[in-house]
């Protein structure tokens, strides 16, 4: 067994109580809300680490070009891009990285992280996992337990054994609960012995698989074949689509750990919050003297206790005598609600979902494989798009029946192919794209190319897009 630990981190979810900022196109673990780093960029630095190897990252087909992004912008190598067709929930994607694992590098041990946690201490956590190794080598699953600070009833909560094991600092664990009523957490809270159920495990691939094979071997029998047809796709691993989809959802709580006697759990008392809600954002981040928390160009007069964020650089977000509110703006969204209403966030976004509003899941910047295209303007019969094309990459050899398209170089050398003629344009130049012509773009250099899309015709989105040379 290799005396590193495998960082497995699971970037799936959508976070929707974190509305307008995470959406379904662009979720809460890819966004800033501590710092200058995002979420998932914060746990990727959490275990860029000697006693560590790179991370295994597990996430849907939508977010693989936003998680190499991120990871090049963090400077940080991987163990591989595990891309799931389909979200499954926890328990498909950890075994899928265990058997990955085990392939790969024989027996191993992974630490299982979620993407979108804030932790106190990062060393904290992590010398009570590697304190842990021996436990973990020899067989036992290791939940982390947080130690609670209040009675809460989003969570849900471990009970540990009275003593010790083994001298450690581990306690075996007697029950987990599910999210409980108010008065429930509220007796857990006050035994002083409970503790929060963070998501993070530790253990080998082998002790989880065969935990599998015992409890579920159904899944096991899927995800083994999911994995084992597994095909490379540029830089990551596509799950067999066929074999994925006979999978149904499940938690690993529900499928393993409620089952297992061989679970142990570790507390943690350096402070730690999933950032369930807008509530936790404010809790989580520095605050004036008065409670504001702020982030972007916000102005305030006579507020108390309140998150206020403006995502759109050319507003200025202006609040007076708001007291316990959270107001976050975004282009083409804006949020206000009393701060202890933000657990009803994702309830409201259900409701724009049905009544067919795109700002419920939609971004206007979408992450491409070539780099990003942000939607400037978006009426019946015209679309303008700003296009943000990385060095060395290129838009794909493609034709549009139903529309037109016209390019103006803002920034960078825009190298076009245009039905079998090639052009070069500068800064400040422009090409019409007939309907029909078959074309692609190209940034040959080492900069930036942005342009500006004009789109004109009847039918605009994605489904009209004939491609020749790519899968993509």
């Amino acid at each position: 067994m290799k005396h590193k630990i495998y960082p497995v981190v699971l970037c799936g979810g959508v976070g929707k109580r974190l509305w307008p900022v995470s959406r379904q196109t662009y979720p809460k673990q890819f966004s800033k809300f501590l710092g200058k780093h995002s979420l998932f960029q914060n746990t990727l630095k959490r275990v860029n680490d000697p006693r560590f190897e790179p991370p295994l990252i597990l996430s849907g087909h939508e977010y693989r070009f936003i998680i190499g992004e991120q990871l090049d912008q963090a400077n940080i190598n991987n163990s591989g891009i595990v891309i799931e067709s389909n979200p499954k929930n926890t328990a498909p994607a950890i075994l899928a990285a265990a058997l990955h694992l085990n392939k790969e590098s024989g027996n191993s041990k992974m630490l299982i992280l979620p993407s979108d946690h804030s932790i106190g201490n990062d060393e904290g956590l992590i010398s009570l996992i590697c304190n842990s190794q021996s436990f973990a080598e020899a067989g036992e699953i290791i939940t982390i337990g947080i130690k609670p600070d209040r009675s809460e009833t989003g969570y849900g909560w471990i009970e540990p054994s009275e003593t010790r094991y083994n001298n450690s600092n581990l306690f075996r664990v007697k029950q987990f609960y599910e999210k409980p009523k108010l008065d429930t957490a509220e007796y857990f809270y006050n035994q002083d012995k409970f503790l929060w159920n963070s998501g993070i495990y530790f253990f080998t691939t082998e002790t989880i698989i065969d935990a599998f094979k015992e409890h579920s071997p159904k899944l096991l029998k899927y995800v083994s074949a999911a994995v084992e047809n597994s095909t490379i796709d540029l830089d990551f691993i596509r799950l067999d689509e066929k074999d994925w989809n006979c999978i149904e959802p499940i938690s690993i709580d529900y499928a393993l750990m409620e089952k297992v006697p061989n679970m142990l759990v570790a507390p943690y008392e350096f402070g730690w919050d999933d950032l369930g809600d807008w509530s936790a954002v404010w809790r989580e981040n520095l605050k004036d003297h008065n409670g504001i928390s702020s982030s972007g160009k916000v102005f305030s007069s006579n507020c108390k206790n309140s998150y206020l964020r403006s995502e759109n650089g050319n507003q200025i977000l202006v609040a007076l005598g708001c007291e316990d509110m959270v107001v976050v703006s975004t282009p083409d969204a804006v949020l206000v609600t009393k701060i202890d209403q933000t657990q009803g966030v994702k309830t409201v976004v259900d409701q724009l979902e049905i009544a067919g509003y795109p700002q419920a899941s939609q971004n206007l910047v979408e992450n491409r494989f070539w780099g990003k295209v942000e939607m400037l303007l978006n009426e019946e019969k015209v679309k303008i798009n700003r296009l943000e094309i990385d060095p060395g990459k290129k838009i794909v050899l493609q034709r549009h029946s139903f529309r037109s398209e016209h390019w103006i170089v803002l920034k960078g050398i825009a190298n076009i192919s245009l039905e079998n003629k090639e052009f070069i344009l500068n800064e400040n130049q422009s090409l019409e794209v007939p309907m029909g012509a078959i074309h692609s773009l190209s940034n040959m250099t080492d900069e930036p190319l942005i342009i500006v899309e004009v789109k004109t015709g009847t039918q605009l989105d994605m489904n009209d897009t004939e491609r020749f040379d790519s899968k993509i």
